[in-house]
């Protein structure tokens, strides 16, 4: 008689795919487009402003230059030094990568690697990369408190329910719990020892013992209060301009939507970004655009929702498109690993 752990064991293989996630992209964006009116989305890319397009393409590259200053930052306090423009080259292979791959961490990822074979630290790699990835989200969230505040005091003269505007703060205060909890943990060697005898059955041999060289790595920063603050202060200026992106497109469309809900749904429609169930958000990014900002701007159709979605999506992947550049036509030739880490352990 079969028993049940093959069949599962199938179907996890097939949810960690690209495949399924290119699927569910395909479908939510299927869906998506049979629900809108073709013929006013068409509309809805007719008669662009390119003066803004342009700008917006220009702030989505500096903020890819200023995430890569905090990246640096992070990667030199762990005794990891790369000439500026060549952390600059990786940093933009790995926002291309996020393009295609799930849950925008597919380019991390790349970077991590890139790297390890840069410097032969896997973990120290692992750790600044990891962090930097904490700190923008925690910078995004922080960015979202003070419009959700606005919002869920001021909804009816906003014209929103205020339900719907207390559940908008609820998720943005819920995730920022989450993701400070996340650093204490990291961060803090007590809460980790805690942790440690909690998950202690689930690692052992060589698995435990690589877990523990990585939170190693995780604690160099806790003693960099100074550092971190800048972090967190560049990580703050990078989604403002990420958040502006959005902005710039609407008024590309000539769409006239107040600041303040982009930088309240953006931070949201992000959240539900990271979980790995589409290829760079795609799908889930629009779908909650309509959700959020339909409800939130009275005269706004669906078909320009997910337009502004979508342009969002697209400025994304042109910028990157120049690590795609940097990627395909850099040499292939593997470096020195073994001798470096030789050199680092004599």
């Amino acid at each position: 008689m079969l028993t049940p752990r093959p069949t599962l064991t199938t179907i996890s293989r097939i949810v960690k795919t690209r495949y399924f996630r290119i699927l569910i992209s395909g479908l939510l964006i299927g869906l998506l487009l049979r629900r809108l009116d073709l013929g006013r989305t068409l509309e809805a890319f007719q008669g662009l402003r390119w003066g803004f397009i342009l700008l917006s393409l220009a702030t989505f590259g500096a903020s890819l230059v200023a995430g890569n200053f905090q990246w640096s930052l992070l990667l030199r306090l762990q005794g990891i030094r790369l000439p500026f423009h060549k952390s600059l080259r990786l940093y933009f292979v790995g926002a291309f990568f996020n393009n295609f791959l799930p849950a925008n961490i597919g380019g991390d990822v790349v970077r991590i690697y890139d790297v390890y074979q840069e410097s032969g630290k896997p973990d120290a790699a692992i750790a600044a990369t990891v962090t930097d990835r904490l700190f923008g989200m925690i910078a995004l969230a922080l960015l979202a408190v003070p419009s959700g505040i606005v919002v869920a005091l001021h909804a009816e003269r906003l014209g929103l329910q205020r339900e719907f505007a207390k559940l908008s703060l609820a998720i943005v205060l819920g995730f920022v719990l989450v993701l400070l909890l996340a650093a204490a943990v990291i961060f803090s060697r007590r809460l980790a020892k805690a942790v440690d005898r909690l998950l202690r059955p689930l690692f052992f041999g060589d698995l435990r013992d690589r877990f523990r060289r990585i939170y190693a790595s995780f604690q160099v920063y806790s003693g960099e209060v100074r550092n971190l603050a800048t972090v967190l202060v560049v990580a703050l200026f990078v989604q403002v301009l990420r958040v502006t992106v959005h902005y710039e497109i609407s008024k590309a469309m000539g769409l006239n939507i107040q600041s303040m809900y982009f930088f309240l749904f953006v931070p949201v429609i992000a959240i539900f970004i990271a979980l790995p169930i589409s290829i760079g958000g795609l799908g889930v990014r629009e779908g909650l655009g309509i959700f959020f900002f339909c409800r939130a701007v009275s005269d706004l159709g669906e078909e320009q929702a997910f337009t502004m979605g979508l342009l969002a999506y697209v400025v994304g992947v042109v910028v990157s498109l120049i690590g795609g550049v940097i990627y395909f036509t850099r040499s292939s030739q593997p470096r020195a690993i073994g001798k470096q880490i030789n050199n680092q352990g004599a």
